[in-house]
């Protein structure tokens, strides 16, 4: 945001009490905070088994999790469940919040998930390049340090 929703002046970073520099218009004294848009992020398994995709448009060669926004007036929760849903037709058991990663630099906030399932035949979506069950003890081929490597860590402890 780069002018005053109010007014239309230019905004400039003030630096408030707790030290932190937000956007301000001093025409209107208000400041500006920016808005984290919440996104949630499945490690779905089976038995010894985890379900990795891969998103059409997608050039390296990494693999990665189910993920998607969370829609206005949808709980976590819910978006984990839909996502999986609607991303690869699975039902999901044993929903479980493992930990939130924010990326500043998307204004995003992802909801990490560990969830179950009995199924192993995927519905592939069109959103989907490629979906398959990798074995958990073998090395998986996700971007190191990534927040989906991170994600299947957490879900292993």
């Amino acid at each position: 945001m780069k002018y005053c929703s109010y007014c239309g002046q230019n905004l400039r970073l003030k630096t408030l009490l707790d030290g932190s520099k937000e956007k301000y218009c001093s025409k209107c004294d208000h400041v500006f905070f920016d808005t984290s848009s919440p996104a949630v992020i499945v490690a779905v398994t089976n038995t010894n088994r985890i379900l990795l995709t891969r998103s059409v448009g997608w050039v390296h060669p990494y693999w990665g999790l189910i993920a998607g926004h969370v829609k206005s007036g949808e709980s976590a929760e819910n978006a984990a469940i839909r996502e999986v849903q609607e991303e690869v037709g699975l039902e999901l058991f044993d929903l479980q919040l493992l930990k939130t990663y924010p990326l500043n630099n998307q204004n995003l906030l992802m909801i990490g998930f560990k969830a179950k399932t009995q199924q192993m035949h995927i519905e592939k979506s069109k959103e989907l390049k490629n979906a398959a069950w990798f074995q958990l003890s073998g090395p998986l081929p996700l971007r190191p340090n990534s927040i989906a490597s991170q994600v299947v860590d957490a879900s292993q402890k």
